[in-house]
């Protein structure tokens, strides 16, 4: 293998530590996307390991969707990377966990949502295209309808916010604000009692009018609004607890019902496609 060179492992944990040397590897682009590996027998010469370790370690790297395996004559192991809706999906499931079992105040999570977000706001606004604008419309109007009931709603709030991250066209702020999006529906619930599905139309419509105009003073302005509405339900639902105060793991119990149902649109490829 080009510009990589195996070192010595100890026995116990060879799989994970072969797996641990590779996956650096592939990080630092000695093993680029599209690589192909040595063979099974060939890299358990180098590693002096037995060939059942070489194959648990290839277990290991294809659950972290760093190799693929193809059949036939020009088949083999060869390195790739994950793509970007896997990923989100994985790191969403990882802050779930950590959420559920740390520390992590909701006050935390809000902050975090809506510095990332608010960036997106501004580079949507800057690199939006007909597309992007007609998919951000999309959810709006939908939104906007008469009769629409909380749960179609949260639906619909995120194939809005979504479609704004994707406006940005920056990937690692989808990255990040995607995982953020996937363990929103542990925090969604506790609101439902105090929204307002019009307040809510009427701040993602401000939001939308400010990307579309092209003034990141005017997009941004409405985000900041929609953001300060959003603090003053989360504060009535509350009631005398502080946001600082309530723990994520202490939510997990209330997850909405359409939790799965959310996950797919934030790691479906065309949110004007409607499912219900």
């Amino acid at each position: 293998m080009t510009g990589f060179v195996p070192r010595p492992i100890q026995t116990a944990g060879a799989a994970q530590q072969i797996a641990d040397q590779l996956r650096k590897a592939i990080v630092h682009g000695l093993l680029p996307p599209g690589a192909r590996l040595p063979s099974e027998a060939d890299l358990a010469t180098e590693f002096s390991v037995s060939r059942g370790t070489i194959r648990e370690t290839m277990k290991l790297l294809s659950a972290a969707q760093l190799v693929e395996s193809t059949r036939g004559a020009s088949g083999g192991t060869f390195v790739r990377l994950p793509e970007p809706g896997p990923a989100a999906a994985t790191m969403g499931d990882v802050i779930a966990l950590w959420f559920n079992a740390g520390s992590t105040s909701l006050a935390e999570v809000n902050g975090a949502r809506a510095c990332i977000e608010r960036g997106c706001v501004a580079m949507a606004t800057r690199q939006r295209g007909p597309e992007d604008l007609a998919a951000i419309l999309a959810a709006v109007e939908a939104m906007e309808a008469p009769g629409l009931d909380l749960d179609d709603m949260l639906e619909l709030d995120i194939d809005f916010h979504v479609a704004v991250i994707r406006a940005a066209h920056n990937s690692v702020m989808e990255l990040a604000m995607n995982a953020i999006h996937l363990v929103r529906p542990y925090t969604n619930t506790m609101l439902l009692p105090v929204l307002s599905v019009t307040a809510i139309a009427e701040q993602h419509r401000a939001i939308y009018e400010g990307i579309r105009s092209g003034d990141v003073d005017r997009a941004e302005a409405a985000f900041d609004a929609h953001m300060a509405h959003l603090d003053h339900v989360r504060d009535r639902a509350l009631a005398d607890q502080r946001p600082e105060e309530v723990r994520i793991a202490a939510l997990a119990s209330e997850s909405h019902p359409r939790v799965e149902r959310i996950r797919a649109r934030i790691l479906g490829g065309d949110l004007r496609r409607r499912d219900r």
